[in-house]
């Protein structure tokens, strides 16, 4: 009975491992060959023996920021915090490593599952540039990526080709460069409040953006949500900036809308509009067709994240 009562402990202690283990998402690093041969003691958590590259990154848990190893010494450093300025002690034999920069708001999320409710500026690889943009990890389970967020008139965005291209703005009020958008398929929500603080949405199950040499033109479908289909109108269609006309009207739309958007000949929506402060009724102004007419909206915010 006691050998009995032993295996079944046993069993159940490696299947409880083996869960745990599964439960662990474990984090990609990149060595960092500038500071081969460096060590620090700046918030140095901890260092082990370790046998293996592969033993000491799975080292570096929770709270571990990088981690240095000596394959010569069998050691293992970790550190909680990463700035490569710390590291100015001469020391043979060490390689540091340090996590690969996220694609995403989602795989921000994905690996550190603690950020989940903690909206933010955040680190993010973007055509292998880092860039800070602004996450939502909170909206319907969060790992939002924000591209494009207006609630005054703080920011121009009656901009040239080449600012949409390479990006502009506060991070925590608009993000990336136009170009950098989608490269796989994501979904777009689209969040609007109007002047008399009524708010509506609409969700796009798919939502890609073309290179330059497209025009970056936009392919948008599965819409839901409250607040209609006013940028479905616009698929197929290139970007349009004042002084880059890619509309099919014989005139330029983004003049004529005082924005720069998708547009087709010309407007179902131009949430790049004028900002102004009052529900004022014109094409120029930021506008959602469906919802709210040509009526400007108080407030807007598109945010992407993978749909998968």
């Amino acid at each position: 009975m006691k050998a009995i009562t032993t295996f079944i402990r046993c069993f159940l202690c490696i299947i409880l491992c083996t869960l745990s283990k599964a439960a662990v998402r474990p984090k990609r690093y990149t060595v960092e060959t500038s500071l081969d041969n460096k060590v620090s003691n700046v918030s140095l958590m901890a260092m082990y023996h370790s046998e293996s590259l592969t033993e000491c990154s799975t080292m570096c848990g929770e709270l571990c920021a990088c981690f240095g190893f000596n394959p010569q010494l069998q050691k293992c450093r970790i550190h909680q915090s990463s700035d490569p300025a710390d590291m100015i002690i001469n020391e043979t034999g060490w390689r540091n490593f340090y996590p690969e920069v996220p694609r995403s708001c989602m795989e921000i999320l994905q690996r550190r599952p603690t950020v989940r409710g903690k909206d933010g500026v955040y680190s993010i690889n973007v055509g292998d540039q880092k860039k800070e943009v602004y996450c939502d990890m909170t909206t319907d389970g969060g790992g939002w990526t924000v591209i494009q967020k207006r609630q005054d008139n703080s920011t121009d965005f009656y901009r040239t080709w080449a600012d949409y291209k390479k990006g502009f703005g506060d991070p925590s009020k608009r993000n990336d460069a136009i170009h950098s958008l989608t490269k796989t398929n994501q979904e777009l929500l689209v969040d609007l409040w109007s002047f008399d603080d009524e708010k509506a949405y609409t969700l796009y199950s798919a939502f890609q953006i073309g290179d330059e040499s497209s025009k970056y033109l936009l392919t948008v479908s599965g819409h839901s949500g409250t607040a209609g289909n006013s940028l479905g109108w616009h698929s197929g269609h290139k970007f349009s900036t004042w002084d880059q006309d890619n509309d099919i009207w014989d005139k330029n739309c983004a003049t004529y809308c005082h924005g720069a958007w998708w547009y087709r000949d010309c407007y179902a929506s131009n949430l790049n509009g004028q900002y102004v402060g009052s529900a004022l009724y014109g094409v120029k102004y930021p506008f959602w067709r469906h919802w709210k007419s040509l009526n400007a909206l108080k407030k807007t915010v598109m945010q992407i994240r993978p749909n998968n």
